[in-house]
């Protein structure tokens, strides 16, 4: 990620920087790199949010189309057992398969709901961590060029 590199590098500008002599370990820097740097942040992170909206976007229809195909499922179970009615013996043997059909159908699409339902919650988990690392680095960057600027330690 292009924020963690900036970030990074904001680091290093800070570590590197001359310190001021009889400060208590507090440093120059030039303002215009850290804004620059706070410039640049600020054109990723869109990028960064669209990102996660993408992933976000594709869990939903990975989502939608898990659930259409459990329906179709049973759906299709539903015919079949339709198709097997007569009023014989026959038939009774048929009713008992399709009742066996429906629930094993019913059973998939439960399976398939809840591993789809899994899938999405580990993508949104991750797509969390991301923004949420992203945002805790920005803060601090802020935080310190803010403790940099009350201090007049440029």
């Amino acid at each position: 990620m292009e924020v963690y590199h900036i970030l990074d590098a904001i680091e290093m500008n800070i570590k590197n920087s001359k310190k001021v002599p009889l400060s208590n370990g507090k440093v120059m820097i030039e303002p215009d790199v850290i804004l620059d740097f706070i410039d640049r942040i600020r054109a990723i992170l869109p990028e960064e949010l669209d990102t996660a909206r993408l992933v976000l976007t594709e869990k939903e229809r990975i989502v939608k189309d898990a659930f259409t195909e459990a329906e179709q499922y049973i759906e299709d179970s539903r015919f079949q057992v339709a198709r097997l009615l007569d009023e014989n013996e026959i038939t009774q043997n048929a009713r008992r398969a399709g009742e066996e059909l429906i629930a094993k159908a019913e059973d998939v699409a439960l399976d398939i709901r809840r591993d789809a339902n899994e899938y999405a919650s580990e993508i949104l988990h991750h797509a969390e961590i991301v923004l949420q690392k992203s945002l805790e680095a920005v803060n601090r960057g802020r935080d310190e060029i803010n403790f940099a600027l009350k201090n007049h330690d440029y």
